[in-house]
């Protein structure tokens, strides 16, 4: 297999699902790929009065299957990232589940988040 220039290799698919109450009636529910337009689907959802507050994501790696070594174009041997993210309102609603699969060698992640105050005792902020 030649390997195709930078930049003209897919990196990942990803599958978001939504509850029905959630979309009905919206333009996520058009079933052709990306149909949710500028802002993706959290912005479908914000319009129908779910704003998202966080998500859970996780992520482990593994052998790809066939379809997805192909779709993908992945050289022999390489493997992919599965992610897994939850997403949910402030009163914990989930919102969307996605599943996504990386080429794990195309794909990067930066996480930055606050660490709680180990020194605290609990029911104590600073």
């Amino acid at each position: 297999m030649t390997p195709a220039p930078p930049g003209t290799q897919p990196t990942h698919t990803l599958t978001s699902y939504y509850r029905p109450e959630h979309v009905e009636g919206t333009r996520i529910v058009d079933p052709t790929p990306g149909p949710a337009g500028r802002g993706g689907g959290f912005r479908v959802l914000y319009d129908a009065g779910y704003e998202i507050d966080h998500m859970r994501e996780e992520l482990f790696a593994r052998v790809p299957t066939a379809e997805e070594a192909q779709l993908l174009q992945l050289s022999p041997g390489e493997w992919v990232v599965e992610l897994h993210r939850t997403t949910y309102t402030a009163d914990g609603t989930v919102v969307e589940f996605a599943v996504g699969i990386h080429a794990a060698t195309r794909f990067a992640w930066s996480y930055d988040f606050k660490v709680p105050d180990s020194a605290a005792t609990e029911g104590e902020s600073k």
